[in-house]
């Protein structure tokens, strides 16, 4: 078989790969709750949580045991350059205490799965890494509602592509209780 006929082949595997393990499971949700749901789904990608009272990362499926109950909120979510998709991002519907998020390199994060955590992390968020990701500025533009947000990172791309909108929210920014913000290749 030719190489180019093999890897087209394995990308087109990968993705429904991909798709299967971003896929929302609303079952699942109701069952477990959203916290343990929306942790489950970032870990089974390869990334990291914490939730509250945890000092440590958990980093492996096994490792979520102590994070089944009511009493487990999601605070903390590490997703730098794994797979997740702007459509698993609806795993953030009810998340109520998540502070921090880094989805730098996460290349299928979008407008709308920015979205999505705007919805529901608007009022909680302090830190927001999406550089790297397919955010564009119309998306950029939902940040000014994530109303504590003292961190942000995102790509020079952003910048150079829409200079004059890019600036109007950088000024309305400033205008806000931002503490960091960082442009990154």
């Amino acid at each position: 078989m030719p190489v180019t006929k093999f890897l087209k082949r394995s990308r087109l595997f990968y993705g429904f790969i991909n798709l299967a393990f971003n896929q929302y499971d609303s079952e699942r949700v109701k069952s477990i709750g959203p916290d343990t749901a929306a942790a489950e789904w970032i870990v089974k990608n390869e990334g990291w949580i914490k939730g509250y009272g945890h000092a440590t990362w958990i980093k492996d499926y096994n490792g979520l045991s102590s994070c089944y109950g009511p009493r487990f909120k999601l605070t903390h979510i590490h997703a730098v350059d794994i797979d997740i998709t702007s459509g698993g991002c609806k795993y953030f519907d009810g998340l109520k205490h998540v502070v921090y998020i880094d989805l730098s390199d996460c290349v299928n994060i979008d407008d709308s799965g920015l979205s999505l955590i705007c919805k529901n992390c608007w009022d909680t968020l302090e830190h927001l890494n999406i550089a790297g990701t397919s955010v564009s500025i119309n998306g950029f533009e939902l940040i000014n509602e994530f109303k504590a947000l003292q961190t942000l990172k995102y790509g020079k791309k952003l910048v150079t592509k829409n200079v004059s909108r890019h600036e109007k929210v950088i000024k309305k920014f400033n205008e806000g209780n931002f503490k960091d913000i960082e442009v990154v290749d």
